[in-house]
């Protein structure tokens, strides 16, 4: 599987409802899932996410496990300062943002189809003629 499919999913709001929850148990409710970012910075720039009873806006970033984020180095980069959400398929450790703030992760869960069907959709897509 690869980031670029968790993309997918967020964007279009594929995941189960009810399934997002923090890793110390918060509700999560994705207000808006962000503006997709196809440059350098988090994935998804100006999402508003509740998080139990709070309105958070800022940015969304995605991997496929939360210790991506130390192997992208996002911990020593103040552009992920303003990550409000870490979304994962694979929750193995805790992340921190350079000044040193617990950014709240969820994982993210979707009908298994949607990938098979992903997969499927990638690899009948012809490059575009000269």
């Amino acid at each position: 599987m690869k980031e670029e499919f968790l993309h997918y999913i967020w964007k279009y709001g594929l995941y189960t409802q009810d399934s997002l929850v923090t890793a110390c148990g918060l509700v999560v409710e994705v207000v808006r899932p962000g503006l997709y970012n196809i440059d350098t910075g988090p994935d998804f720039q100006d999402a508003r996410i509740k998080i139990g009873d709070s309105v958070w806006v800022g940015h969304v970033e995605i991997h496929l496990k939360s210790s991506d984020w130390h192997s992208h180095g996002h911990q020593f980069d103040k552009a992920y300062n303003q990550v409000v959400l870490h979304v994962v398929r694979t929750n193995d450790r805790e992340i921190h943002t350079q000044s040193g703030a617990l950014i709240p992760t969820i994982r993210l869960v979707f009908n298994e189809n949607y990938y098979h069907n992903f997969q499927k959709m990638v690899k009948q897509i012809a490059p575009i003629p000269c």
